[in-house]
């Protein structure tokens, strides 16, 4: 999840380089209101990512429990209904 979090962020980060110089951020015309959408769009991408890196839940080691013969049965009892 993490690893994939870190790539939409850079695919962010390379699609903002390659068309920055294209926008048009001022004037009135359409390509102007494209421009700003596009800006905000591509933002809010980068935003979610980047919280999704920084607030991922850490994963815990799995302990292996040891269950007893009776613990056991009723673990299996509980499982058919």
């Amino acid at each position: 999840m993490k690893n994939r979090c870190i790539l939409s962020l850079l695919i962010c980060c390379f699609l903002l380089y390659y068309a920055l110089p294209e926008l048009q951020l001022h004037g009135n015309s359409l390509s102007v209101y494209f421009s700003w959408t596009w800006l905000s769009l591509l933002i809010m991408a980068f935003a979610g990512n980047l919280a999704a890196v920084l607030f991922a839940p850490k994963k815990r080691k799995q302990v292996p429990h040891k269950i007893d013969q009776k613990s056991r049965g009723k673990i299996r009892y509980n499982q058919r209904g």
